[in-house]
């Protein structure tokens, strides 16, 4: 079985985007840097926690050819999992699940949602060595899947792509990881 490990924020959404038109109507003095880096300051992080827990988070676009590309995974027979490390607020985790299956209808066999920042070590190590692909922003939860022996992607942003690490492989956009997956 062929099987799809992928965060959602800024791998199958464009959370950064959406997170900045946020900051600009309601906190038009702060700026964001690194979305994964919550001590960015203490209000930064606070906003980011409340930024997931509104009506925002429900209505974010596709990351560049997430949608295209996902749903031709998908329907090659490939069983997409994904996990993002949002919050446990109720509401706004159905908000969440309801934008994914909006935009891509069916495409994922599971979305989990875990506490807001939580490492996603946990969630990985059930997919140790199991062949599974891994597509991730943040770099420490790429190189924890990178040393479960997931083969792992790392989807590059401006945050992200100073950093080397064997067994992560960057790319640009989700066409990329196809053709490298594909010709496996």
């Amino acid at each position: 079985m062929k099987i799809l490990l992928t965060d959602i924020d800024g791998v199958v959404l464009d959370w950064q985007k959406h997170f900045n038109n946020y900051l600009d109507k309601y906190y038009p003095d702060e700026k964001l840097f690194d979305p994964t880096v919550f001590a960015q300051g203490e209000r930064t992080g606070k906003i980011i926690k409340e930024f997931n827990n509104t009506a925002w988070i429900g209505f974010l676009e596709p990351w560049k050819d997430s949608v295209e590309v996902l749903t031709e995974l998908k329907n090659m027979g490939w069983k997409i999992y994904g996990c993002t490390s949002m919050g446990t607020d109720q509401y706004a985790n159905a908000l969440r699940k309801k934008n994914v299956e909006t935009l891509m209808p069916n495409v994922f066999t599971q979305l989990d949602i875990i506490p807001f920042m939580q490492p996603k070590g946990n969630w990985l190590s059930q997919w140790r060595d199991s062949g599974a692909v891994w597509v991730e922003d943040k770099w420490s939860n790429a190189i924890l899947g990178a040393d479960m022996g997931i083969k792992t992607f790392l989807m590059k942003q401006s945050y992200n792509s100073k950093h080397d690490y064997k067994g992560v492989e960057k790319v640009d956009n989700w066409r990329q990881i196809y053709n490298k997956v594909i010709q496996q």
